[in-house]
């Protein structure tokens, strides 16, 4: 029996605190791959010895072999999900779209190129040096994604390492690269989710869990209804779905572009104005030397 069925199975006999717990863990079991146990008492408002007698009561040891029972019962989630997304694999292109394969890979790059215009008419440049800023401010940044936004991750990751500037990537379909981070999501840490259809639930509960941290959230993805948009303290969307595949890297290696050429404008201004108040300094010292 994996755990969320057997706190069903003891549901009736629990107390109302246990009760609460059992609610708050049924309601969001992905979650409780990661929480700690002082997380979870402060978002249950339930003690932590509460807690630990609770885990007793249904048959647990301690809280971390709860814990390890949800990283199970996770598992097999995943593998379902995963299963369940596969459905989202392009299908086969219509017969009456083959008649001219020519002119199809032309409308095709009209509709790319189409994609590319609209988002560069509706840009919003002042968000970019806000994202930027955000960046140049924290020293421990960590940048997460699945599929496609994974590889724009990885993007990012790199032209941020040309201009001296060290992240993480995680690729939130590996449970490996999502529990190996963990112990740096905090209240100092700029987590960078990319979320692109079809949104990856991990991904979503990674976001959950840094904003539980108190980490500052950058998403990049979509729309700004999306899930991984709802906690995040400040939103990059671009259209990224054509007509044969469910994203394109077009649009959002653009976004990526712009976003890492904004921190490399406000990094270099940052770096002039280090200059300018040194040369301040030093002509003010060198007035002192004439004077003596």
């Amino acid at each position: 029996m994996n755990v969320v069925d057997l706190i069903k199975s003891k549901y009736k006999s629990m107390t109302t605190k246990q009760k609460h717990l059992a609610n708050y863990m049924l309601n969001d079991p992905h979650i409780m791959c990661f929480i700690t146990l002082k997380d979870l008492s402060a978002a249950t408002k339930v003690t932590e010895v509460t807690i630990l007698n609770a885990c007793s009561a249904w048959g647990f040891e301690n809280f971390n072999e709860l814990k390890y029972e949800f990283r199970k019962y996770n598992v097999i989630s995943n593998k379902n999900e995963v299963q369940m997304q596969n459905a989202h694999a392009s299908d086969p292109v219509p017969s009456y779209e083959l008649t001219h394969k020519e002119q199809l890979l032309i409308d095709i790059c009209h509709e790319e190129l189409s994609i590319v215009n609209n988002y560069i008419s509706n840009i919003d440049i002042s968000k970019l040096f806000n994202a930027a800023e955000m960046i140049l401010k924290h020293k421990v940044i960590v940048i997460c994604g699945r599929g496609v936004s994974f590889q724009l991750a990885e993007f990012i990751s790199m032209r941020l390492t040309t201009l001296g500037i060290s992240s993480i990537t995680v690729n939130t379909e590996l449970n490996d690269s999502i529990y190996g981070t963990l112990s740096f999501i905090k209240d100092d840490v700029l987590l960078i989710p990319i979320s692109f259809p079809d949104y990856y639930y991990m991904t979503n509960k990674f976001v959950e869990y840094a904003k539980l941290k108190g980490s500052t959230i950058l998403a990049i993805t979509d729309n700004e209804s999306a899930e991984v948009a709802l906690n995040s303290n400040l939103v990059l969307t671009c259209q990224s779905t054509t007509r044969l595949f469910l994203n394109t890297l077009s649009t959002p290696m653009m976004l990526g572009n712009l976003l890492t050429s904004a921190v490399s404008i406000v990094k270099s201004m940052k770096n002039e104005d280090d200059i300018s108040n040194m040369e301040e300094f030093s002509r003010i010292f060198k007035t002192q030397e004439e004077i003596f």
